[in-house]
């Protein structure tokens, strides 16, 4: 049960938590501040944010969910990638089992 956090956990859980943060200023007036952390948001997630660009302007809350759902998903997908290299590049120098049949 102590096995370390998968990468792939946590770059959707960041970006998550940042969209959340950056609407909190919808329920409480006195943080409306943060809202300027979702343009950020778009800006990191450009590749999958650009639907959101075009929507935002008449379909807000369709552009809101996109980023929600697509950016957390584009996020895991990154995490995952990160993964896998990683466990490329650490197996890398291990000696090829095939090698010894």
């Amino acid at each position: 049960m102590s096995r370390p956090i998968s990468w792939r956990f946590v770059l959707p859980s960041i970006h998550l938590l940042t969209c959340l943060t950056s609407y909190v200023g919808i329920l409480i007036p006195s943080l409306q501040f943060l809202g300027i952390l979702f343009t950020f948001v778009l800006l990191a997630d450009l590749p999958v944010s650009l639907p959101a660009y075009v929507l935002g302007w008449k379909y807000s809350m369709i552009g809101a969910t996109w980023i929600f759902l697509a950016g957390t998903s584009w996020w895991y997908l990154l995490g995952r990638a990160i993964e896998v290299l990683l466990l490329k590049l650490s197996r890398r120098n291990e000696p090829n089992a095939t090698f010894f049949r």
